[in-house]
């Protein structure tokens, strides 16, 4: 009895290549989380680039509202994405799911 050394291989690759894509597309969600946040007004860029608590009395302009919108869509889209991998992931570990 030997170890077939290219399914082995093919593991660990397929492993780290899905764990990369996972991480990838759940932080790409949270940038666009956070990049919804700022064009809400919930917060400001500085000029020095740190993020701080948005300063009152700045309207939101009408526009911002429909990229809002389209950033949280993709936001939810990138974690649900995410979410799906590990779920199809947690089905293939567990034999009694197939």
């Amino acid at each position: 009895m030997g170890i077939d050394w290219f399914a082995f291989l093919t593991v660990a690759i397929v492993a780290l290549v899905s764990a990369c894509f996972v991480v990838a597309v759940y932080s790409v969600g949270l940038r666009l989380w956070s990049a919804a946040d700022t064009r809400a007004g919930k917060y400001t860029v500085k000029d020095d680039g740190t993020v701080g608590p948005a300063t009152a009395g700045f309207p939101v302009p009408g526009a911002a509202n429909a990229a809002v919108r389209w950033l949280r869509t993709v936001s939810v889209a990138c974690f649900v994405v995410s979410g799906a991998a590990v779920l199809y992931g947690i089905y293939l570990i567990i034999p009694q799911f197939h």
